[in-house]
């Protein structure tokens, strides 16, 4: 049976006493974002294994985390939540070195694997990254490189992609294990008692529902309630019965586009802009409250600046409207993919590798206020999601000049908007015509993952030719 992980969610009514909770999580975050700011960095490459021992385990001994005033452990989930992440950071920059690396023209077969084969193993990264002497195994010790060259090339790379020290701006959520809470049930229905800061006592909270989870939960704290996060295994369910190849183009006017001619999420764009226009006009007004404020503090005059803040600067109703859209705009992304998978019923789906793509670069200002940073995260993981729950293959292509190259004779032409113009063949649809060239390159031989796009422009201006 395969199986895949879905959250679960359960909400709580109105709390009394949830500013203890809020304190919780304000501590919370200000230990993980310590452990971000101390262990992110190439120092503690080598410890990040082994973090039980080498960091768990001293600041317990020296008493290090009484200055959160949090009990042990609140600061141990915080602990090990960060430590999980630094690790997926440096996961995900050994990827991008990966990538370039093998784009990367100006190197030999060697050359490549050998830094392919260093930024596995981490005592030779670490010992590169420090510029101290390393000890070659069997395995690339044969290998002939330009050894001062590619050491610098890999401390480049990483220097590259690791950016700024991670920092979490989240003051609402934090973990707990199976401990730390407890359900309890009475007449009046069912109750989740969470660890306090006072030892011996902890918070109670009424819930909506009557269902009894175990295990480690997050706690997402809202304006006066609560909701519980669980990941459970679920039944992945075969909606296809035959193979079924589909290229999907994703785009910000529809949601997605299939290379059969088919679009899905068509009011998606209707849905942002409306959004992005309300927050336009809102913004503007607190913008000039903002000014005031600052004005009368100039002035001395507090108790009007402390009128404007308490009484034009809230945000309550601003967080609650915005809060809301973000559950409509989910569920309609939702909605559309499960109609596509429930549709379409394809047995494997090909769509464009843009981990690395700058958002920046891509697309204009006025399309980057409506695809905000978290949409952009959502829609890919719920695409990917849909697919694992649906059995379907997720196959990545390399993306460049699939928008640009006509899908019928493969000539380069313009796309304007929607509109797809080929010299030869005509105007089409630009969306289907990119969904049909991202499903031809699935087995394109010569165009791999990760050719170089100035080497995938020339193989396509040969073929042209």
């Amino acid at each position: 049976m395969i199986t895949v992980v879905k959250c679960i969610k359960q909400h709580s009514l109105q709390i009394e006493n949830i500013d203890e909770l809020k304190d919780i999580a304000t501590r919370y975050v200000a230990v993980k974002n310590y452990v971000y700011s101390r262990y992110a960095g190439i120092n503690s490459l080598l410890i990040l294994n082994n973090a039980k021992k080498e960091i768990r385990d001293v600041w317990v001994k020296a008493k290090f985390a009484e200055q959160w005033c949090l009990p042990a452990r609140y600061w141990k989930m915080a602990l090990d939540e960060a430590i999980a992440n630094i690790k997926t950071e440096w996961a995900n920059i050994k990827l991008r070195v990966k990538s370039v690396t093998l784009k990367n023209e100006n190197l030999t077969e060697d050359e490549r694997s050998f830094i392919l084969y260093v930024i596995k193993a981490d005592k030779l990264l670490f010992s590169i990254l420090k510029h101290k002497s390393i000890e070659k195994t069997k395995k690339i010790e044969k290998l002939v490189i330009r050894e001062k060259y590619i050491y610098s090339l890999i401390r480049r790379y990483v220097r590259k992609y690791k950016g700024k020290v991670p920092y979490s701006y989240n003051k609402r959520s934090f973990m707990i294990d199976a401990d730390m809470y407890s359900y309890k049930k009475d007449k009046n229905g069912l109750y989740i008692e969470i660890m306090g800061l006072d030892r011996g006592k902890r918070i109670k909270v009424k819930l909506k529902d009557e269902n009894i989870h175990k295990g480690n939960l997050r706690i997402i704290l809202n304006d006066d309630t609560l909701e519980i996060h669980r990941p459970k295994k679920v039944k992945a369910n075969k909606n296809w019965s035959e193979d079924k190849v589909i290229g999907l183009d994703k785009g910000y006017k529809t949601l997605i586009a299939t290379s059969e001619g088919k679009f899905y999420g068509e009011d998606l764009n209707d849905l942002l802009s409306k959004e992005t226009e309300r927050l336009s006009e809102v913004n503007a007004k607190r913008n000039k409250y903002y000014a005031l404020h600052k004005t009368y503090i100039e002035e001395g005059k507090t108790k009007k600046a402390e009128n404007i803040l308490k009484f034009n600067l809230g945000k309550k109703k601003y967080n609650k409207l915005k809060n809301r859209h973000e559950s409509v705009t989910k569920s309609y992304i939702n909605q559309e993919l499960n109609r596509f998978f429930i549709s379409d019923k394809p047995s494997e789906i090909v769509i464009e590798d843009l981990t690395f793509v700058s958002w920046e670069k891509k697309f204009p200002k006025h399309i980057k206020r409506k695809l905000s940073s978290w949409i952009k995260g959502y829609i890919n993981e719920r695409l990917n999601y849909k697919a694992e729950l649906n059995c379907v293959l997720v196959t990545k292509i390399n993306p460049a000049y699939t928008s640009q190259i006509c899908s019928i004779c493969s000539a380069f032409g313009e796309r304007v908007g929607e509109v797809f113009t080929c010299a030869n063949c005509g105007k089409t649809h630009a969306d289907t015509n990119a969904g049909v060239n991202i499903k031809n390159r699935k087995n394109d031989k010569e165009i791999t993952l990760y050719t170089p796009y100035k080497k995938v422009k020339k193989i396509l201006e040969d073929r042209i030719a």
